[in-house]
């Protein structure tokens, strides 16, 4: 006999929003910090999207000047499972990253990239760092 309630949450995974505009890329594991994260409008879930940039302790930078950023989310993260990839030499496809994170870059993030040491190259539109 079950104890509580025997109610199946089904949750869909796969390859998620396409952020890169070209092979090949090059990312690090790393635990994302969803303490400041607020929960998607539509799951009711904390998400954090493919494109956001992160800083070197996991947590999301959402807002220009990106201080902190060291990489780019490859794909969306949910809070049940905060391990994600870290883009540290891409080709992202600007357009599809903005989307999908609902962020606006600008030339302080390509700045922020290139001090953290990766090679992360914005096209279509292309960004240049300030």
């Amino acid at each position: 006999m079950a104890r509580g309630s025997m109610a199946v949450e089904t949750t869909v995974f796969g390859t998620g929003a396409e952020i890169l505009n070209r092979p090949p890329f090059k990312g690090v594991s790393m635990t994302i910090d969803f303490t400041d994260v607020t929960e998607d409008e539509e799951t009711g879930k904390k998400i954090v999207k493919a494109g956001t940039p992160i800083n070197k302790d996991g947590v999301p930078v959402s807002a220009t000047p990106w201080t902190g950023a060291v990489g780019i989310l490859l794909v969306d993260v949910r809070e049940e499972r905060p391990q994600g990839t870290i883009l540290t030499e891409a080709y992202v496809h600007t357009g599809r990253a903005q989307k999908n994170s609902g962020l606006t870059y600008d030339g302080a993030l390509v700045t922020a990239m290139n001090n953290a040491g990766n090679r992360i190259r914005f096209e279509e539109p292309i960004i240049t760092a300030q």
